[in-house]
């Protein structure tokens, strides 16, 4: 989806849009029961694939499932013996023809007539272009980045502020909590415990920190908790870190906000958090750093303490997050490793498979169903596929394919294609979408009053306990209590009078540049589909009803073609007749010949040509002609 809003594709784009949403479906449809059978890994596992489809681009061109399965148009080869040939001179007559299914209004034919080399512009180009508008392509660009900066700009200001709290008010652990803490890392798998600290503003555990994890404890953690209940928690958050969660994390929010437009994105970040704390639980159950009894007591307890936070936890992993369906897969039988294994596997495959069906239709949509390549084209005798010269081949046509047009028709379709021409440079693009202002910054926290004189402290080393004796002090609690509140309400109002701002502006552009730029060029669009439909008259004329098909045929033959005396292993100087039958029963011949131009002069080449049984007096004649003549073929999918 990215490379294709770079390349401005919204064809590309909506197809990705849709596939992505549907492997989404695909995966919560899928999530629960892979992981009541192989496991939670292997369903958190599945998130990879919207994610990988997001990000990957369609299959080359060409990579359709036709040419997959070697449904390939079939080509004869016959080998003649001989050298190669010299200079090419001048022809007057040669023809463009596109390849693929050609609708009345999307045809594209573009003819080169008389002496000198010239070139009509068929409506492809144009109609292609009607579809959808350089203006509307930068509205939709600049809408999107807009939409994805601003949950960015979001998450990162929420991430940045919580940051900043936590350096401000954490407090190092006691010597026994933290003697646990590097337990349980060592346990769990960590080389190095990352910082415990504890602090006021989390009610509940939590591990934030990209580069440098801290795992953040309530103030109250060892009095509210056990012994076990402590490591437990630990292990959890410890786990985390060791997962390496926090980065999945900040991109599933990435995800989110290329897809902020997309309701489905939504559900599959709360999926995805629910699937993650799930592998989380399963991977501290498994390494033995807590009972499955002292997991759920922790889990329970947790949602029995926990309070709505005030604070924006943008990178927080809660251990309460979605405890139903958690203690649920907790009471599923863990699955042994064998099936794991075979879980992960399948899930790669099918993975593979989704991906491909839908690069695919991405890929092939809007291609010809025949279409092996971008385009062929036929300079004298030198052969390009793709834009790149095919080296040391020498590509000769024997005969002429495409049928010529009247003098009188051409000159008709050259006048109505310069017409178009100039309609097209009239087409209105609206100025770019103007800078959206910059966010609000983030107003001054209230400052957290000191610990009051009248605290007192109870217990030792076994059992240890803290008791806050506020005494008259719970005015001053309330005030700020009070002040934070405030904070965040004045925090959220300015965030939604900067989306006001943002709104109004775009509504403004869009009602100053976009109705008029589209009536304009609605009137323009007109006239271009009136001179099309001429030219379609003057093109039925010349060459009938069958034009379509013929055009696709012999394009589609010459293509093939082209690519056979590409891939053909070739002798020093040998020449080989290719031939290939359309549909209709036109047989085309060409001269594949080893060498440079020089070589289609050699009396070995030309003495193979004359005496070559495969090829009729006319088609003989051809190849000489064409030596004394100037050429060039072009075959476009566009």
């Amino acid at each position: 989806m990215i490379t294709d809003y770079l390349t401005l594709d919204p064809k590309s784009v909506f197809e990705t849009v849709l596939a992505v949403s549907a492997l989404i479906v695909l995966v919560l449809l899928a999530r629960k029961a892979v992981a009541r059978e192989f496991g939670p890994g292997i369903a958190y596992a599945l998130w990879l694939i919207p994610l990988a489809r997001l990000v990957l681009p369609p299959l080359p061109n060409g990579m359709s499932w036709i040419s997959l399965l070697g449904l390939a148009p079939s080509v004869s080869l016959t080998k003649v013996a001989g050298e190669p040939p010299a200079a090419v001179t001048e022809m007057p007559l040669f023809m463009e023809a596109p390849v693929g299914t050609l609708a009345p209004e999307t045809e594209a034919v573009r003819a080169v007539f008389g002496a000198a080399q010239a070139s009509v512009d068929a409506p492809a180009e144009f109609l292609a272009s009607a579809n959808m508008s350089a203006a509307m392509l930068t509205i939709l660009l600049g809408v999107w980045l807009a939409g994805a900066l601003i949950v960015v700009g979001r998450n990162t200001a929420a991430q940045h502020s919580f940051m900043a709290v936590i350096r401000r008010e954490w407090r190092a652990p006691s010597m026994r909590l933290q003697g646990i803490a590097d337990q349980v890392a060592r346990q769990v798998g960590l080389k190095r415990t990352p910082q415990i600290a504890t602090s006021l503003v989390s009610n509940g555990p939590l591990v934030t920190g990209l580069f440098r994890p801290i795992v953040l404890l309530p103030a109250w953690f060892e009095a509210d908790y056990d012994d076990a209940q402590q490591r437990a928690a630990l292990a959890h958050e410890l786990t985390h870190v060791k997962r390496g969660d926090l980065w999945a994390l900040q991109l599933a929010e990435l995800f989110v906000a290329c897809l902020w437009f997309n309701p489905l994105a939504y559900i599959a970040r709360e999926a995805f958090r629910t699937d993650q704390e799930a592998a989380c639980d399963s991977d501290v159950l498994r390494c033995g750093a807590a009972s499955p009894h002292a997991y759920g007591a922790t889990l329970l307890k947790a949602v029995r303490i926990s309070v709505p936070e005030r604070l924006p936890l943008a990178a927080s992993l809660p251990l309460t997050h979605s405890l139903k369906e958690r203690m649920k897969l907790m009471t599923y039988p863990a699955p042994s490793k064998r099936r794991r294994l075979a879980g992960l596997g399948l899930s790669a495959l099918l993975g593979s498979a989704a991906l491909v069906a839908t690069a695919s239709v991405s890929a092939s949509a809007g291609e010809p169903e025949k279409g092996l390549t971008s385009n062929i084209t036929i300079d004298n005798s030198t052969l390009f596929i793709d834009g790149d010269k095919v080296e040391d081949r020498q590509f000769v046509l024997l005969g002429e394919p495409f049928r010529p047009v009247a003098p009188e028709t051409d000159l008709k379709i050259r006048k109505l294609s310069k017409l178009i021409e100039a309609e097209t440079h009239k087409l209105r693009v609206p100025p770019p979408v103007p800078p959206v202002p910059e966010m609000p910054p983030v107003p001054p926290m209230p400052a957290v009053p000191p610990v009051p004189a009248d605290m007192e402290l109870s217990g030792g080393e076994s059992g240890e306990r803290h008791v806050f004796v506020f005494g008259d002090n719970e005015e001053e609690a309330e005030k700020f209590a009070a002040e934070w509140e405030a904070w965040a309400e004045a925090f959220e109002a300015s965030t939604d009078e900067w989306q006001d701002t943002v709104d109004a502006q775009m509504a403004h552009w869009e009602v100053k540049y976009s109705a008029e730029t589209e009536a304009a060029n609605r009137e323009i669009e007109a006239r271009i589909d009136a001179l099309t439909n001429e030219i379609d008259v003057q093109v039925d004329a010349a060459y009938g009803d069958g034009m379509e098909s013929h055009f696709e045929d012999v394009s589609q033959s010459i293509e093939t073609l082209a690519l056979s005396c590409r891939d053909a292993e070739l002798a020093p100087g040998e020449t080989r007749i290719l031939s290939s039958e359309t549909s209709n029963g036109q047989t085309l011949r060409v001269a594949c010949v080893e060498g440079d131009e020089s070589r289609l002069h050699a009396p070995e080449t030309l003495a193979t040509i004359k005496q070559s049984d495969l090829l009729c007096d006319k088609e003989k004649q051809a190849f000489t002609s064409k030596l004394a003549s100037r050429h060039k073929i072009e075959i476009s999918k566009h």
